[in-house]
């Protein structure tokens, strides 16, 4: 619990802001790929796909559909079958450039997908000895003058290819990545803010024949998990039990969404307040019997503190519920939440559990205590009444 935030009683809302976002501004290196997607949805919409592409990050659902919006684009439905080519796992360098000399059947373009492929990260941490797949593709039989025959086919791709490399982390400093950014697009898939899948929860009901208030649309992002699958999959839920009616309403929501562990950290919050602590040690059981990786549940309650501490010094500088939205990065409905809880905190009690959390984490790293029973001391010392 380490990363809970202390901050001094004195500090005023703009200090706030400030420290943090220089903070931010420190840890967080400017992004190079930013605004790539929005330059790949033009060149879609326009009918420009490259040859070359890298997308990367957590988020499956764009990467899914980014990919099958080229693949309508560039190839005929009745063709398909002979005109794309989807590799998965440790494939050779040899393998790629084949399948992507291969020419296309009764059409103009050929889409080949590589998966997890291993080319984009480093080999470093690799138990098996392993070598780094840039290395390894430097040994490759036939290998061009330069050394490496496949990083001289990416800069020199055959006009009729498409080539889509798909990969949950990258190196950003190998070879191939740059090769990628110079002659291709690199886009990065990262989960998207709550506020931009609230309004695309609403235009996906909409497209389902069902309708929800921006509340309530807020309310299902909130109770999910951040990936826009797992969203979905509530979503196609909340119709079926809607049936013909076609308001989704906040009760439905409540009945039939299965709950995220963000949204049970606010439980487990109201209950510390209230000072019930069987009841939230009873949720962290349940998070638990979820499977829920106690490291997880440990950082969400830092987090759920952290921001608790936050808001309750910018309420009492005059902020507002607008204000202190949009410092969290949270949707309104979320930051009433967060005041309703701050309130019914002192500041000793949040101070307190910053002590209590620092000496536990301590604890928990000395081998003292297990994670587990770290989080349970903490439950209990602030229910203590």
């Amino acid at each position: 619990l380490a990363c809970l935030l202390i901050l001094k009683k004195g500090c005023c809302t703009d200090k706030i802001k400030e420290s943090t976002g220089r903070e931010l501004r420190c840890m967080a290196p400017k992004n190079p790929y930013a605004g790539n997607d929005k330059i790949l949805w033009k060149s879609i919409k326009e009918n420009r796909i490259g040859k070359l592409y890298l997308f990367f990050g957590a988020e499956e659902y764009l990467i899914r559909n980014y990919c099958e919006h080229i693949e309508k684009t560039i190839l005929d439905e009745e063709f398909k079958v002979l005109n794309k080519t989807v590799l998965n796992g440790k494939v050779t360098p040899a393998q790629i450039i084949e399948n992507c000399r291969t020419s296309p059947v009764f059409s103009d373009r050929r889409m080949v997908i590589v998966r997890d492929s291993g080319l984009f990260k480093s080999g470093k941490k690799k138990d098996d000895g392993a070598a780094d797949p840039v290395e390894k593709s430097k040994g490759t039989k036939g290998r061009g003058k330069g050394g490496d025959e496949l990083a001289e086919f990416l800069q020199d791709l055959p006009e009729h290819i498409c080539l889509v490399f798909i990969e949950k982390e990258i190196d950003k400093r190998l070879k191939y990545v740059s090769i990628v950014a110079e002659h291709g697009l690199v886009v990065q898939f990262d989960y998207r803010k709550p506020a931009e899948l609230t309004e695309w929860v609403i235009k996906r009901l909409r497209e389902m024949q069902h309708d929800t208030s921006p509340r309530t649309a807020a309310m299902i992002v909130d109770y999910c998990e951040p990936s826009m699958d797992d969203i979905l999959n509530e979503l196609n839920k909340l119709c079926a039990y809607a049936g013909d009616r076609r308001m989704i309403k906040e009760e439905d929501v409540a009945k039939v969404c299965t709950r995220s562990i963000k949204s049970r950290v606010f439980d487990l919050t109201d209950a510390l307040a209230a000072k019930r602590s069987r009841t939230a040690l009873a949720i962290l059981n349940d998070m638990v019997a979820l499977r829920e990786p106690m490291p997880r549940i440990t950082f969400m309650i830092a987090r759920q503190f952290r921001q608790l501490i936050q808001t309750k010094l910018m309420v009492r500088d005059g902020a507002g519920r607008s204000e202190i939205a949009s410092f969290l990065k949270v949707p309104p409905f979320i930051a009433e939440k967060v005041m309703r809880q701050a309130a019914s905190f002192d500041m000793s009690s949040l101070e307190k559990a910053v002590a209590t959390g620092l000496e536990l984490d301590v604890a928990v790293k000395s081998g003292r205590l297990k994670d587990r029973a770290a989080v349970e001391l903490l439950i209990t010392s602030l229910s203590a009444k």
